[in-house]
């Protein structure tokens, strides 16, 4: 990475109380989550990603029309960093997410290092037996090859159990090379990954023989933001990790974060991210493409800190972990902050043994091998179990490495063969792959338009860029060992902006009325007629995306089973996105409460 890049990636913004929202029909979907929302964030700052396919002096236009500057770019997971006139962060965040340019808009949040007060009772270091480290070592004690990457509020180089491991670093915050540890937290998490071992003096690490990356990516307060949380992984997926750790949260719903840790995974590398010590349940799913990690006790008892929730894949020890401190100290550690780092040196164990597994060979490693806590299978509480170094190291020692040959499975979801498509539409599709997608792209008239490499896959499309006609639009879609898909081709016309229909898209939600407050599986129906006819509906709840299907003839009656028992209480929006044969999108919205 060269210096003007690793410039551009970093960055200090003031930070203010966040001040409470004004009445907008327009809101940050993440804010949906009270834990998220209660996250102070910066002022004057909004995170967007393209579509791909977004015509460049498109978005050009747009930030000037809306005001917006762009300061700073995260080029590996296409983020831009928009400057926003003071007191305009949700005119702006509406006026940019409705111009259909831009697949992510989002605040910049600010997240806190999640340790715990020091507990003296514990001595030590049992979570070591707890996880079966001793078993795990007599297979093996890690490689130097298998690199730890500890994402945090930076490393003390001259502790004598981590000055030998410390490869590299950077500080993302200041834009220097000091990665000095400016509040103990990363001294503490990279000693619970990786010290130094087998020296007769200080405390075992997990992984004896990894090698350590220290990025700092934290103010002096240990508060990261979103965005350099993101540059911090992709540095260290450019300076060869393997396994990189975050111990940070609430990260599970973090889109930003997200685009970083599937980029890493695509690259060959897992990411680990601590669940978060707020005690709280969260609706949040996570992503697959990292491990989110709770915390137990020594009696293998859910932590009381622990957050819960569909997100957590996995729990380790996470009370009185002993490790390192700064100033050529030791000490106890609470949190899942500690938890994750055990996690991370399990993996980089089983990588050890393996080292030409891929990121999801290494993932079902550690799940499959866990200890079954609480009910039978995967669980809100502990997630699969608890993790068992010396399983997951035997089950990456006897994973057979064969070649994929299985193409990834495409399917293209809209717009619909034959569709007329006027002004700025989207097209999306779906793909699957067991060793993962490394990318969609989207040719149009036999040549390459846009590529994706992040799921959802979606591009958009602006009639205005294509001259009028029929013109063919085909997907492919190639996975990581580089099978291709069947090509997926359909034929569409594209109308000039004043050929556009007269004719207009009506939405009437029938049921439940709007403002009603629901419970359990509610249905929610509505009608849907166009003078040109009907192509194509979509449903989103709190602008995720939860259903598309076709549609066809002038009007129709159309419904969704929402099962509101599994949100959070509050005001949730469902949005009904109705495409007609022109390509042309109408939007419904109703706004119900649960308890």
């Amino acid at each position: 990475m060269t210096a003007a890049l690793v410039g551009a990636l970093a960055g200090c913004v003031d930070i203010e109380p966040a001040p409470p929202l004004p009445d907008d029909p327009f809101a940050f979907g993440e804010d949906a989550d009270p834990a998220v929302a209660a996250l102070e964030f910066a002022q004057k700052e909004l995170l967007v990603q393209p579509y791909p396919g977004a015509d460049a002096k498109a978005l050009s236009d747009l930030y000037t029309q809306v005001g917006v500057t762009v300061v700073d770019e995260l080029i590996e997971i296409e983020l831009a960093v928009l400057e926003v006139p003071d007191g305009d962060l949700l005119r702006a965040g509406a006026e940019l997410s409705a111009s259909g340019l831009l697949e992510t808009v989002q605040k910049s949040y600010f997240f806190e290092a999640e340790s715990l007060p020091d507990d003296p009772l514990f001595s030590g270091q049992p979570h070591l037996a707890q996880i079966f480290a001793p078993d795990a070592w007599d297979l093996t004690v890690g490689h130097e090859d298998i690199i730890i990457a500890v994402v945090d509020t930076g490393v003390d180089a001259d502790h004598p159990d981590l000055a030998d491991k410390i490869l590299d670093g950077w500080n993302f915050f200041d834009n220097t090379p000091d990665f000095s540890d400016v509040a103990g937290h990363g001294t503490q998490v990279a000693g619970v990954a990786a010290a130094i071992t087998n020296n007769n003096a200080g405390v075992a690490g997990v992984a004896w023989e990894s090698p350590i990356l220290a990025i700092r990516v934290t103010d002096d307060r240990g508060r990261a933001s979103g965005r350099n949380i993101a540059a911090g992984i992709l540095w260290a997926v450019a300076n060869g990790a393997s396994v990189i750790n975050v111990s940070f949260a609430p990260l599970w719903s973090d889109r930003v974060v997200r685009a970083a840790a599937q980029t890493a995974f695509h690259r060959g590398c897992l990411v680990v991210i601590s669940a978060g010590n707020g005690g709280g349940t969260t609706k949040a799913t996570g992503f697959p493409e990292a491990l989110f990690v709770g915390a137990i006790g020594g009696d293998d008892e859910i932590a009381f800190f622990s957050d819960q929730g569909p997100f957590v894949d996995l729990v380790a020890p996470g009370l009185g972990v002993r490790t390192t401190r700064m100033g050529d100290r030791y000490g106890f550690a609470n949190g899942t902050s500690f938890s994750a780092p055990i996690v991370s040196g399990v993996a980089a164990l089983a990588w050890s043994v393996n080292p030409e597994l891929r990121p999801v060979s290494i993932l079902n490693a550690i799940v499959d091998s866990t200890l079954d806590l609480g009910s039978p299978g995967k669980d809100s509480t502990y997630g699969y179990g608890a993790v068992d170094a010396a399983g997951a190291v035997a089950q990456a020692a006897r994973t057979t490495i064969v070649r994929d040959t299985t193409p990834p499975k495409l399917t293209v979801t809209r717009p619909a063969n034959g569709a007329r498509l006027s002004g700025r539409t989207t097209a999306t599709v779906t793909a699957k792959d067991d060793e993962g997608v490394a990318d969609v792209v989207l040719s149009i008239d036999g040549v390459p338009f846009a590529t994706d490499t992040r799921a959802s896959y979606r591009f958009v499309l602006d009639a205005s860029q294509f001259s009028p006609g029929l013109h063919e639009l085909s997907f492919v879609a190639t996975d990581y060992s580089g099978n291709v898909s069947a090509t997926r081709t359909l034929e569409v016309t594209f109308v000039a902006s004043s050929g556009t229909s007269r004719h207009t898209t009506e939405i009437v939600f029938r049921s439940p009325a709007d403002g009603a407050t629901v419970s359990r599986n509610v249905t929610i129906q509505a009608s849907i007629s166009d003078g040109d006819g009907l192509a194509l509906i979509e449903w989103f709840v709190d602008g995720t995306s939860q259903l598309i299907t076709p549609a066809t003839g002038l009007s129709t009656g159309v419904s969704y089973v929402w099962r509101s028992s599994q949100a959070l209480p509050g005001e949730h929006v469902v949005t009904l996105v109705v495409t007609d044969i022109t390509g042309r999108q109408t939007t419904g919205v109703l706004r119900l409460f649960t308890r």
